[in-house]
């Protein structure tokens, strides 16, 4: 059965997407002093806070499952000689249940939570999340792997407010026994090709299809995606879509990174390969932050910046819970592997958060026209006219 493509599911949080930025909340408190208050020291207060607070409430994602969940937070006492208690929320979040929460007044049921890049700016703009003032010296006390690349884990107009825990690369997986690397389109352009006929299908939503205006003008982009879906292939979620594939039912699909190493891990001899369009690769987010009412702010301050560390990322690289990669990092076994293979390639991966011009694009898509020209994306995947 196909699940029908629905502008909802990848534009509501653009829907009230605008520039009204949360007020900051200063979780680590200075005094004068003649003595210039060093990131080390910012840190033991930091950790001081979290171990008075003496719990951490976190909404993980539920690919991490329970296992994973405890793993993290076992990982996270350790490496701060904490014995904080958790109450991790394995889910998937909703927008709306966590405005909700912010208009109706209550406590949140998460002090941090992990959030689709989508979703930020209206959480932001809601006032909902707080600023870890003095980010950058206590990041680079906790991981300073991820202070090394400070603007991509923290960047832009999120700068202290949303810190990048993962990353998923858009790629091309493909049934290596019905065609080869070289046999796939090269380009997003060469898809739309009519010997690429019933050869692959399209996910539910239209993330990928948003990023077009990166590379193209809008009115040859739109004309690329009609080309997508002129035959009108199967809409179908990835998972399912590439257990059909693997079965012989198509050749190719357009995916994420991390399924490669997900069926591989469970059978070697699984005939999956992954490959890239040379002229759109892109590369989304996932996001923590802290909720501006969080009962332990110290905590989820401390979690928060600990998250993006390779400590914390090995233990998300895990093909037993999440499989989600950072190759902001790549100091994890599966986005190393997949930096090589980029790097192989020469494909440079592109992504919202690469410059203030991309992130215009990207408010654009909040104005009525910005709205409009996602619908026509919608119709144009599904083969609508």
């Amino acid at each position: 059965m196909t699940r029908k493509l629905s502008v909802i599911n990848a534009l509501t949080p653009l829907a009230v997407f605008l520039g009204v930025f949360a007020p900051a909340i200063m979780f680590v408190h200075t005094t004068r002093s003649a003595e210039p208050v060093t990131g080390q020291r910012m840190l033991q207060q930091l950790v001081e806070g979290a171990r008075k607070e003496g719990q951490l409430n976190v909404l993980v994602v539920s690919s991490q499952r329970d296992a994973g969940a405890r793993e993290l937070m076992q990982a996270f006492n350790r490496r701060f000689g904490l014995n904080l208690k958790s109450n991790t929320t394995v889910a998937t979040p909703t927008l709306s249940g966590i405005l909700e929460e912010l208009k109706v007044g209550i406590s949140p049921t998460s002090d941090v939570t992990y959030l689709p890049e989508d979703f930020i700016f209206p959480f932001l703009t809601a006032g909902g999340i707080a600023k870890i003032e003095n980010w950058e010296p206590l990041l680079k006390e906790i991981s300073p792997e991820a202070y090394q690349v400070r603007d991509r884990v923290s960047p832009l107009d999120v700068a202290g407010y949303a810190f990048a825990w993962g990353t998923r690369a858009k790629v091309i997986n493909y049934n290596t026994d019905l065609i080869s690397e070289n046999e796939l389109p090269q380009t997003r352009v060469e898809m739309g090709d009519p010997k690429y006929k019933e050869a692959y299908f399209l996910p539910p939503f239209i993330t990928e299809a948003l990023y077009g205006i990166l590379i193209s003008p809008k009115d040859k982009w739109i004309e690329v995606v009609r080309s997508w879906g002129r035959w009108k292939p199967p809409i179908i979620a990835y998972e399912g879509g590439l257990q059909r594939m693997l079965l012989g039912e198509f050749k190719f699909a357009p995916s994420n990174d991390y399924y490669l190493f997900k069926y591989k891990g469970r059978d070697p001899k699984t005939p999956i390969g992954m490959a890239f369009f040379r002229d759109l690769t892109p590369l989304t987010y996932t996001w923590n932050v802290v909720h501006k009412r969080a009962k332990n702010p110290h905590a989820a301050a401390l979690y928060a910046l600990w998250a993006t560390s390779p400590e914390a990322n090995r233990i998300f690289e895990n093909l037993d819970y999440s499989a989600t990669g950072n190759l902001l990092l790549g100091t994890g076994p599966m986005s190393q592997q997949i930096k090589q293979a980029l790097e192989k390639r020469n494909i440079k991966l592109l992504s919202w958060w690469d410059s203030k011009k991309n992130l215009d694009l990207l408010r654009w898509y909040a104005t009525p026209d910005g709205a409009a020209y996602s619908n026509e994306l919608v119709a144009a995947q599904s083969g609508r006219k």
